[in-house]
């Protein structure tokens, strides 16, 4: 093990673990969403006589623009009235009955917190709502990370109420959002109802997980999220977007990493024509892990790693193996300033971090020379950056903080 390494990787107390196993157990086969409450945990519901099926959600999210997009249970004529105070003052319609609504808002104020309210109908349906616009320029930056997490168990409610009490500016999700098919019916129990009063105003990008390719190759899920696109073959399979002084890219781990394939080919000249600062990635398989239950995903280190490395990404998130994990800066496999732990100085390798402690039941996690710190936790990240310095930390459910590291760059 690495000098300063910390491991935690005992099994936190039974009941937990096992209560999330049997969680995810009972809900493949039922989907039933009564039993993932906690009387500790705010569990949001939909009134009964809503006629909203789900949401609303917020996406894309950037300095003047973003969409807010919702489902009725009947075709209704839908509207949305914004704007940066409480009497709104602003009203995007259609004229068509529909139940999918999805509405792009323009030529918003940057740095500003708009409220919003839907209309069915012309009624008012469901008000209280924000959502704030980036800041110009590089400013402040606050991103929660979390993978592995579509079960409504409670440990999923848990994890939630830690990054709502954050208050993130985005949610990067490392995949298997949905469990366990990935199936249409799937999504409101394990998504849409489990962070609806954070989807309202933080928007969430995520990539593919195998459990979500299990229906359709992912098609429900894709069609439910409002994510960017890529420009190779115009999906939201893999895509990337700026916000702030951070890249972030998604990538699709299921799909072909190989050299000369679509994916490949894009993210290098991605990568290749990124100026912002920090550079971060998110799949679903780890280049690094050593979990018991999968491990190492040698195709995705084996065809991806090199990118990384040769285009200086900063920060490899993946999820998985359903546990924490994080490496020490590394570079073709090998460790480098690995004496700055946990306070890196303009490290010259990459960050490999497991995040898949969303929710679903847990596995053992373990270590490796180039381990920093590992722990079979439900967890999420927050990290924080603000110009030439980066901060990751990891909180459990109940707020407590079980590792942390930074990077500075000169």
């Amino acid at each position: 093990m690495a000098t300063g390494m910390k491991s935690t990787a005992g099994a936190p107390p039974a009941g937990s673990i096992e209560l999330g196993r049997r969680q995810f157990l009972a809900l493949a086969a039922t989907s039933v969403i009564g039993a993932c409450s906690r009387d500790s945990v705010y569990h949001p519901t939909l009134a009964p006589n809503s006629l909203l099926a789900r949401g609303p959600q917020v996406a894309q999210i950037s300095q003047t623009a973003g969409i807010v997009a919702w489902r009725s249970k009947d075709p209704v004529v839908g509207s949305v009235e914004y704007g940066d105070s409480p009497a709104y003052g602003q009203e995007a319609a259609v004229a068509l009955a529909q139940t999918e609504h999805v509405f792009a808002l323009q030529g918003l104020t940057p740095g500003t917190r708009y409220h919003y309210r839907l209309k069915l109908d012309g009624q008012v349906e469901s008000e209280g709502h924000h959502f704030d616009t980036a800041a110009a320029g590089a400013a402040p930056l606050r991103f929660a990370v979390l993978g592995d997490s579509g079960v409504c168990s409670p440990d999923q409610m848990e994890v939630a109420q830690s990054i709502r009490n954050a208050t993130p500016d985005l949610v990067i999700h490392t995949g298997d959002v949905v469990y366990y098919f990935g199936a249409p019916d799937e999504l409101d129990p394990n998504y849409f109802l489990p962070y609806r009063t954070l989807i309202d105003r933080i928007p969430f990008y995520s990539c593919l997980g195998n459990h979500d390719v299990l229906t359709s190759n992912g098609a429900p899920l894709l069609g439910a999220l409002y994510m960017p696109t890529n420009s190779a073959d115009g999906s939201s399979r893999f895509y990337s977007f700026d916000r702030g002084d951070v890249h972030f890219v998604a990538l699709d781990s299921n799909q072909d990493t190989a050299p000369g394939s679509l994916q490949y080919l894009w993210l290098q000249a991605d990568l290749a024509a990124a100026t912002a600062r920090w550079t971060v990635v998110f799949a679903h398989h780890p280049p690094y892990s050593n979990a018991a239950e999968h491990g190492s995903d040698m195709t995705v280190r084996a065809n991806l790693v090199p990118l990384f490395d040769a285009y200086g990404v900063d920060l490899v998130f993946s999820g998985h193996d359903h546990n924490y994990e994080r490496s020490l800066p590394m570079v073709n496999g090998n460790v480098v300033n690995g004496f700055e732990e946990p306070d890196f100085m303009d490290p010259a390798g990459t960050i490999y971090l497991v995040t898949a402690g969303g929710g679903n039941f847990l596995y053992p996690s373990g270590a490796d020379t180039y381990t920093a710190f590992s722990d079979m936790c439900f967890h999420c990240l927050l990290v924080d950056v603000n110009a030439f310095r980066l901060t990751v930390e990891t909180v459990v459910p109940g707020g407590a903080v079980i590792d942390r590291f930074s990077i500075t760059k000169s």
